[in-house]
């Protein structure tokens, strides 16, 4: 999103790195189908490439947007005042935005359906070619993957007592009850209750097996599961208790089921809801029936999850943060105007020195990230709800603040860069321990056995490394960019109008590339250079000089009707 003209090429190149940033996201989101869980299509095999590329864009690529953005409001303001501000806010970023809600969101929600279904019939298709050629299993230590295919054999090899019983899995942290569930094998549910198996264990996200079992109607896994003593008031960090798992619909259903890869038929889901709706009402075999039954809808706390953990704003929420941020920012200068004035020490908004007070105040927030450290996760969540996350608010408004403060106490002239060639290089050498602290549970209590202790060095971690990318890839942009090139800012103008359509379109190509057999970096590859340049052309062609470019970018003049101009006039 251009800012007004001005002359300074330094001003130009950091554009375009918030621009680079932007249009990063399009990769990412490509890369998504081909990481293994997480996402509304899920290509098999996953790649660890991939997977790591996805963190690596992740840690870092909205802290540097949101910094710059940040940079560009003071300078906005400096130069048109508070309210030329606000206009110019309300025409780029809330107008668009609310353009967006009615066209561009619908339209996700239509291709999200539609790929939701080639992955359930893709995978459906794939168990059932498995069941007639694959030759009986061999026998697996595994205790969730024997739950989860109800190996009585392999299961009896866990005795009463074992510590195994109620362990997470490191991919998903779900216990094996919760397994039981998912592949629906009632009677490795059975066994497990029966030498020990605690039917309340929760997952790393907070729910139990009977969440799961009332999720994806397995009846006769839910009886099991309450004639143990489920709890049925028991709620999940995302504020449900089992019942509410049924008020879920067949999308939602489809796709975590597509996420764990089990192939379903909605209409026996939504029969065993119905049976265990049967199970709890009859009230012999609940142990509390009110509070099971209660309306998810009949509390506040459920109302500030739903606000809070909903999808509403997609891959746009960042324009709805833009909009708390420029507030919160002209409520900030408001009051401030009544105070004395306070200059800041420039030093302190000098990196590298700045990482000594910037690190601490951001993780505050980081360490709230992934319901406290309980799930596994790199970088910050997403909140894409009509209530923004505090937490998550709390973090990208650090970002934002800081790139404020740089421009408001050094000019435009300030370079957070100059050390990139050390800053970059560290970064790449805290991603890989990042990720080991973040994701590999094992490892990471063989390095740091305190759970409390390695939580805090995660977060540290990533903190770091987020600031160091930010810094880095600043600087490396002024020694790249420096002499404004025309079609980097072409690129740069085209960036917005690309990530607010390209989500249709990638998953899209991601739902057709579910039948493609190709190796899971060329699918990426081809995906996004097509993505890439049905957008570019899009933009050139239909977006660029019409009300639509002007909206995005401000009004752009043909190169035509430039050279026109300039040519003197001729008489008769």
């Amino acid at each position: 999103m251009p800012e007004p003209s001005a002359p300074s090429v330094r001003r130009h190149d950091l554009d375009a790195l918030r621009s680079f940033a932007m249009l990063l996201g399009i990769a990412l989101h490509a890369a998504l189908a081909y990481v293994g869980a997480g996402w509304v299509v899920n290509d098999a095999p996953a790649s660890q490439t991939l997977g790591a590329l996805v963190t690596a864009i992740h840690g870092f690529r909205m802290p540097l947007f949101f910094l710059l953005s940040g940079f560009f409001t003071a300078m906005l303001w400096q130069r048109r005042g508070l309210a030329g501000l606000l206009t110019q806010r309300t025409k780029r970023v809330l107008i668009p935005l609310a353009i967006a809600c009615t066209t561009i969101i619908p339209t996700m929600w239509s291709v999200n359906a539609w790929a939701i279904r080639q992955q359930t019939v893709q995978i459906r298709e794939t168990s059932q070619a498995q069941e007639e050629t694959t030759a009986p299993r061999a026998p697996s230590p595994d205790i969730w993957t024997v739950a989860a295919f109800g190996d009585m054999q392999g299961l009896r090899a866990f005795a009463q007592g074992d510590p195994n019983l109620d362990a997470q899995d490191p991919n998903f942290g779900v216990t094996p009850l919760g397994w039981t569930a998912i592949k629906n094998t009632p009677e490795a549910t059975a066994y497990l209750i029966e030498i020990g198996a605690n039917p309340n264990a929760l997952y790393k996200d907070g729910n139990t097996p009977m969440h799961t079992a009332c999720f994806f109607g397995r009846a006769d896994v839910a009886e099991h599961l309450i004639r143990a003593g489920a709890d049925l008031t028991i709620k999940s960090y995302a504020g449900e208790v089992p019942a509410d798992s049924m008020r879920h619909n067949q999308q939602t259903t489809e796709f975590i089921a597509n996420m764990v890869r089990v192939p379903i038929d909605f209409t026996e889901v939504a029969a065993g809801r119905d049976r265990i709706r049967a199970l709890i009402d009859a009230g012999a075999l609940a142990q509390d029936k009110a509070a099971a039954l209660q309306p998810a809808g009949s509390g506040s706390n459920w109302l500030i999850t739903q606000l809070t953990s909903g999808v509403f704003f997609q891959h746009l929420w960042f324009l709805w943060f833009l909009c708390w941020l420029n507030a919160a920012f002209a409520i900030f200068i408001l009051i401030t105007r009544a105070l004395p004035t306070i200059k800041l020490p420039k030093t302190l908004v000098a990196s590298p020195l700045a990482l000594v007070w910037l690190v601490p105040v951001t993780m505050v927030f980081q360490l709230q990230m992934h319901a406290g450290g309980t799930t596994p996760g790199f970088g910050p969540d997403t909140s894409a709800g009509l209530m923004p996350m505090w937490h998550v608010l709390g973090y990208y408004a650090v970002f934002f603040a800081f790139g404020a403060i740089v421009y408001t106490a050094r000019g435009p002239s300030a370079r957070l860069g100059r050390f990139w060639y050390v800053a970059l290089p560290v970064a790449f050498v805290l991603l890989p321990v990042g990720m080991t602290l973040a994701y590999d549970t094992e490892r990471a209590r063989s390095l740091i056995a305190d759970e409390s202790v390695r939580h805090w060095c995660s977060a540290g971690v990533q903190v770091l490394y987020a600031w160091l990318m930010t810094f880095g890839l600043m600087g490396l942009c002024e020694a790249l960019l420096g002499k404004g090139r025309q079609w980097v800012r072409f690129v740069s103008d085209s960036s917005y109008w690309l990530y607010l359509v390209h989500l249709p379109l990638i998953i899209l190509g991601q739902g057709l590339l579910l039948r493609v057999e190709m190796p899971a970096l060329v699918e990426f590859g081809v995906l996004t250079a097509v993505t890439f340049a049905v957008l570019l052309v899009s933009y050139r062609y239909c977006v660029r000089y019409t009300p639509i470019g002007t909206m995005l970018n401000g009004r752009r003049v043909r190169e035509g009707a430039i050279a026109a101009a300039a040519q003197p006039a001729t008489g008769a």
